[in-house]
């Protein structure tokens, strides 16, 4: 069951103003997000000439999974999710050793596994004019309540 109307970027992911890469969500279902993104000059990520390196693509990947989760947190619960720990980046190869600016990326991830504690693995891949150009799979935690976070935040003080 998809979602409708799909959220913008800002209502589904945690990042704010310049940390944001994602420009539109097109689909979310239970399964599988696909976003796009235009890279753009000025973001937290952006090299002097306003292109992204290619080392910022399981960013961006990490961003269309926190689209995936936001969406599913406004459909099941009707309020945004709460944060995420990306906790590992396997397989992640890139035939981009930067994405320029103007560039359009389709971001596309589909969940493979989730565990009852909020742990998940996403298959992802970036595309540029119908070609793959990044792939990989991630691995995340969502904490189900903020009390994970709490108690981690308890025993670090």
């Amino acid at each position: 069951m998809s979602i409708e109307p799909l959220p913008s970027p800002a209502e589904a992911i945690p990042h704010k103003h310049d940390a944001v890469l994602i420009d539109k969500i097109l689909h979310a279902d239970a399964n599988r997000v696909t976003a796009v993104a235009t890279v753009r000059p000025g973001t937290a990520f952006s090299d002097a000439a306003g292109n992204l390196p290619g080392w910022v693509g399981p960013e961006i990947m990490a961003q269309a999974v926190a689209a995936f989760s936001g969406c599913r947190s406004l459909r099941e619960r009707g309020e945004s999710a709460e944060i995420g720990l990306l906790l590992g980046i396997r397989n992640y190869e890139s035939a981009a050793a930067e994405f320029r600016v103007g560039d359009q990326l389709r971001i596309e991830v589909a969940r493979s596994s989730e565990d009852e504690e909020g742990r998940g693995v996403f298959d992802c891949s970036i595309s540029m004019a119908g070609a793959v150009v990044a792939a990989g799979s991630l691995t995340v935690f969502e904490p189900r309540d903020g009390s994970y976070l709490e108690a981690e935040r308890a025993r670090n003080d």
